[in-house]
């Protein structure tokens, strides 16, 4: 399921945008109320969605004209 994600770049950078978006709130909410798990989750997020295009770039290079 993950490399069927990869490799579709619509799907890699709508994954990312998601994870982006759901990401920001999170660490919003946990930093201003004091919960470790939100605003740890928020970050978790954040990493995962900064990671995904430079690892599909790796995984699948683009193909030459």
């Amino acid at each position: 399921m993950i490399k069927r994600i990869l490799q579709n770049r619509l799907s890699y950078l709508s994954v990312s945008f998601l994870l982006f978006l759901a990401a920001l709130p999170l660490i919003s909410i946990g930093t201003t109320n004091d919960w470790r798990l939100v605003s740890t989750a928020g970050m978790v997020a954040l990493s995962i969605a900064a990671v995904i295009p430079p690892l599909q770039r790796l995984l699948f290079p683009p193909k030459p004209n």
